[in-house]
């Protein structure tokens, strides 16, 4: 990893703002997938829930840019876990804050134990019937986006290339046999088979840190506009509910072929100075956007599910969001490696 070390972003100013302008995009469509099933919008969005695998590649592949030649420096596991919770855990805390407020004005009796165990990143199954994390439900991938970055830095970054894809592909393996079985990936958040997150976040987490390897070695060539690399995979997504196949097939066609493939797209793609500055503000926002934007939206739907209310609930979201991204902009640097996480989940 000596000469990958010296073209990771921190040590050669590699930017990749077409990355940014996806997670934020990402992240908005997460958001209109739970306003489709709060507010009974068409289908359009119906499996926006796809993109939390988008996530999990591109944690793989940012933090084996960002971290691995830090590693080979003497960077411990542990030190490396204290800027992953540094980075995420404020604004977990603040999403499951605000889903206990609105779950207690909502007739909730049971918000303080609830939040207790969401600030330990302790999943509940045993207190709900719906959801493992009931206060704020996309906590169950951040939850495992951490047990994969300690699997990272304890054993992921000292495989090979060929065992690195072993893992994906036994986890894609299991991933296509569970789908196939449930009939849909939408797993990891309700309480039924929450255990499958484990399998969702082992198909693409390792597969991002190949790809970060496969980049550094021959980054690939451009074959497309930039702004169809950005769209491309909102695109496909949008698609899916309108094609005559079922939940399950269309699932797989975008995690197992369509993420990998698009993802690569979008890294040869360079877009114009112009537009930089806008995507990334997108990369800013998309973190805040998915770790709070729930709760205010259940908030807004047990009130109305009516268009004012729908476009209000998203503009509060976002708005929210948009505060908390001001807030944290540059990420979180911890002593005493001197290490910085941009936002990246």
């Amino acid at each position: 990893m000596s000469e990958a070390a010296a073209n990771t972003p921190e040590n050669a100013g590699l930017r990749l703002p077409l990355l940014d302008g996806l997670r934020g995009l990402a992240a908005l469509c997460v958001l209109l997938y739970h306003g489709h099933n709060l507010f009974h919008d068409d289908r359009w969005f119906a499996q926006g829930y796809l993109f939390v695998d988008f996530f999990f590649l591109l944690s793989g592949f940012v933090l084996t840019l960002a971290a691995e030649p830090k590693f080979a420096s003497g960077l411990t596991t542990g030190q490396f876990m204290r800027g992953r919770l540094v980075r995420l855990w404020p604004t977990i805390a603040i999403g499951a804050a605000l889903g206990a407020v609105v779950h207690s004005l909502l007739g909730g009796i049971d918000a303080l134990p609830l939040l207790a165990l969401a600030l330990l990143m302790i999943p509940s199954p045993w207190l709900s019937e719906h959801e493992i994390f009931p206060l704020n439900g996309p906590q169950w991938s951040l939850l495992w986006e951490l047990v994969a970055n300690l699997m990272h830095g304890l054993l992921l970054r000292r495989l090979s290339n060929f065992l690195l894809l072993v893992v994906a592909g036994f986890s894609g393996f299991l991933l296509i046999a569970m789908t196939f079985a449930s009939g849909h990936l939408a797993v990891g958040a309700p309480v039924s088979g929450w255990w499958w997150g484990f399998i969702r976040v082992f198909w693409t987490y390792p597969l991002g840190i190949w790809i970060a390897r496969r980049y550094l070695a021959a980054p690939p060539r451009q074959v497309a506009r930039w702004w169809i690399a950005l769209i491309a995979p909102i695109g496909f997504a949008i698609a899916l509910p309108f094609l005559p196949i079922s939940q399950a097939l269309g699932d797989m066609l975008f995690v197992i072929a369509g993420v990998p493939l698009l993802f690569w797209l979008a890294l040869g793609a360079q877009p114009p100075e112009h537009a930089v500055a806008a995507l990334t503000w997108l990369g800013e926002l998309s973190f805040p956007i998915y770790a709070v934007h729930l709760p205010l939206l259940r908030l807004f739907a047990s009130f109305s599910t009516s268009m004012p209310s729908r476009i209000a609930a998203y503009a509060c979201a976002i708005a929210f969001a948009a505060l908390l991204a001001r807030v944290m902009k540059g990420g979180w640097t911890i002593a005493p490696s001197k290490l910085t996480f941009a936002p990246m989940t």
